[in-house]
């Protein structure tokens, strides 16, 4: 027992010392927050709480492999916010002001996309209120005046990176979103439209992969 709380009172120094523990009562926090999300939901919109914390395939009684290019694209933009975040950090610890910002930015931006992909809020939840019909043209205008002030705000570090990379991302989504509007979405269409969706999230992904890398492995010669 007196080991225990020998090692116990040591890892808690250590917290002390790295300043973790604000992250840590951040993330219970969170937590928090969306445990109550799922009771206000279940109230407000009377879907059971099985239904809100089972797995979808389960629930569906449906294939595990439905929707299996689109949840390999939502963990690739999971992926793509982590590091961007957990670059931000590191840089703003060392300093690095500018670029810790366009990190974080980054990720923040990375994140929205994620929200509103995983979700469906501008493809389905938007479309549950009636004002909202012409939700989908203009969550796209929004997100492309967040990518010109995003383009403008960072061009420079932006140019000093691998750029071909978030140019290619940008181009295949703005297709992906072309054929979108364009196009119903079924058969050969849809598959080209989430095809194209699918090019552009892994650009993303690389783009800001190997940024981070290149920058962070800078500040450690």
């Amino acid at each position: 027992m007196n080991i225990i709380i020998s090692e116990i009172i040591k890892i808690k120094q250590k917290l002390n010392k790295d300043k973790i523990p604000h992250f840590i009562v951040a993330i219970y926090i969170l937590v928090a927050f969306l445990l109550c999300g799922v009771f206000y939901i279940n109230k407000k919109f009377n879907i059971p709480f099985e239904k809100l914390t089972g797995d979808p395939a389960l629930i569906f009684k449906s294939h595990p492999f439905i929707g299996f290019l689109s949840n390999i694209g939502i963990l690739l933009w999971c992926f793509t916010a982590s590091i961007c975040y957990f670059s931000g950090i590191i840089l703003f610890k060392v300093n690095d002001t500018k670029k810790s910002l366009f990190f974080l930015s980054s990720g923040l931006f990375t994140s929205i996309l994620l929200i509103d992909d995983f979700f469906m809020f501008h493809d389905y939840i938007f479309y549950s209120f009636e004002s909202f019909k012409i939700v989908q043209p203009i969550t796209f205008a929004i997100y492309a005046m967040l990518l010109l002030w995003y383009i403008i705000k960072f061009y420079k570090i932006i140019l000093d990176s691998v750029y071909v990379f978030l140019a290619l991302a940008v181009g295949f989504l703005g297709l992906s979103v072309l054929i979108d509007l364009i196009f119903e979405s079924s058969g050969l269409e849809y598959f080209i439209e989430d095809g194209f969706k699918f090019i552009g999230i892994i650009n993303w992904m690389l783009f800001f992969s190997i940024t981070a890398y290149q920058t962070i492995l800078t500040k450690l010669k």
